[in-house]
Order: C-alpha cells, then structure tokens, then sequence
C-alpha cells in the first residue's frame, strides 16, 4: 500500500476516533495529528483546518451509509412497494448499519448534539442539497404514478415530505433519548402517519 494512502487511514482513523468521543469545539487537531502519527505539514497538505476534516468525515460517513441501504435494498423485492414502504426499508437498513458501524454510528450522534451551532448548520444544509435531488426524484416518481392523493401539488409534497424527514430527530428525541431500537418505532409510526395523510388508497 502506498505510504500516501496508509498516512490518510491514520489520518482519518485518528480523526474518526476524536471528533466521536469529543465535541467539535473540544475535539484537538494537535490530538488528530499526533494519534495520527503524520506531520503536521501532511495534514495540511490534505486539510486546510479543523472544520474541513470534519466536515469530509461527516460527509462521507453519510455516503456510505447510503451506498449500504442502496446496496442491501438492491435484494429486497421491492419492485411494487410504494414509497412510504420504501422509506421504511431504507430506515430499518440505516439502523442495521449503524450495528455494523458503531464509530460511524458515535460520530453521527455527536454530531447531532452539535444542533443548533454554526458547524451543524453549515454541514446539515450542505448534507440536504445532496440528500434531498435524490429524494425529490423519488417523490416526484411517486406523484407522476399517481400515488398522492389529488388536491395536493407535488411542490407541497415535496417540501412536507423533505421537511418531516429531516426534522425526525428535532421532533421525536432529546440528546439523553436517543436509541436504535427506539428509533425504528418511532420511523414506522412516522411512516404510517406520512402515508394515512397523504397516500390515496382507492
């Protein structure tokens, strides 16, 4: 293995391990470097600062939790389930992700307690222009197939679905509440509610 590509393991292994057991504003770029065992020059080779590599970290925790739902929904038959029993599949992979990931998992619960700062905000608004093309698409599928009912517009759809979604953690848990177990019940009721307020069923 090139020694480039062992340094950005170390790297990004120190920093996992730091930004999951401490708060952005306590979490050490010295400690990163250090645990790291690179130079502080390769580190800024890689990263221009603290809030770059955090923000990398986050982002890519994010994308391989979805390439891991995309990957195990793809031996799911889900060929007829409408869109609200998609939903569900991909919430009960993410928690089954989170059990195969547990540091992955701790990173995405510390950053969750960082709602409200500045850093919070800056990523989650950069992590819903990735997330939400890709659900629109699907919504807007759904509404083409004639799946809503007819007094609503695919623009309020959208936004409703798009904001209930991101709104799930702020709406049904407290930082000192939040389980995995918990919150797959929690996903099905969210679920059943979305689809009993929205879907037609002739």
């Amino acid at each position: 293995m090139a020694k480039k590509q062992v340094d950005d393991n170390l790297l990004l292994k120190s920093a996992l391990n730091e930004f999951s057991s401490y708060s952005y504003d306590e979490a050490s770029l010295n400690r990163i470097i250090s645990n790291s065992g690179i130079s502080k020059g390769s580190f800024y080779y890689r990263f221009s600062n603290k809030y770059e590599i955090y923000k990398y970290l986050i982002i890519e925790s994010n994308r391989q939790k979805w390439d891991f739902i995309n990957s195990e929904a793809l031996v799911i038959n889900n060929e007829n389930a409408d869109i609200f029993t998609l939903f569900l599949i991909q919430a009960e992979i993410g928690v089954k992700f989170a059990n195969a990931h547990p540091e992955l998992y701790r990173l995405s619960q510390m950053f969750y307690r960082e709602k409200g700062s500045d850093i919070y905000n800056k990523i989650l608004e950069e992590l819903r222009i990735k997330d939400e093309s890709s659900l629109s698409v699907l919504i807007k599928s759904a509404f083409d197939s004639g799946n809503f009912k007819n007094n609503y517009t695919f623009e309020f759809i959208d936004k409703l679905i798009s904001s209930l979604l991101y709104s799930f953690n702020d709406i049904f848990f407290n930082d000192d509440e939040y389980t995995l177990e918990k919150s797959i019940s929690f996903i099905r009721g969210f679920v059943y509610f979305m689809k009993h307020g929205l879907y037609r069923e002739d």
